[in-house]
């Protein structure tokens, strides 16, 4: 098993492990691993509102790394599944006039904090 594979496999399982601590709130096991994903990309997305460019440069300085070993890569791979949809989102905003990226940056926080709370509310009636 080359790095690649290991620390994807690693990653892969972190989340799920990490994941686990929505079971608490009676939301199972593949669904809160996206349950995980959307609030951590919420949360990113939030903090985009105010400080966009550092989100976009933490993800670049974590996700590009010259290093194979197996730590850099699971880093950058776990980095990708905790605020890489934000990461995209973001950075094509980005490139929008100040008050227009403000606005859809919000829009899409909102966007994603309805998603998360739907998923809570599927579960949890």
């Amino acid at each position: 098993m080359n790095a690649k594979s290991a620390s994807m496999l690693l990653s892969i399982l972190f989340c799920s492990l990490l994941s686990l601590i929505f079971i608490g709130i009676d939301i199972p096991l593949p669904s809160s691993v996206l349950f995980l994903l959307i609030l951590t990309n919420a949360i990113f997305a939030f903090l985009s509102i105010f400080m966009q460019n550092a989100i976009i440069g933490l993800f670049e300085y974590n996700y590009h790394t010259e290093k194979q070993n197996i730590l850099s890569l699971f880093n950058k791979y776990t980095t990708l599944a905790f605020f890489g949809l934000n990461y995209f989102a973001q950075s094509a905003l980005n490139r929008l006039p100040f008050l227009i990226n403000k606005l859809f940056s919000l829009i899409f926080f909102a966007f994603l904090f309805i998603q998360w709370i739907l998923i809570m509310h599927i579960y949890n009636g």
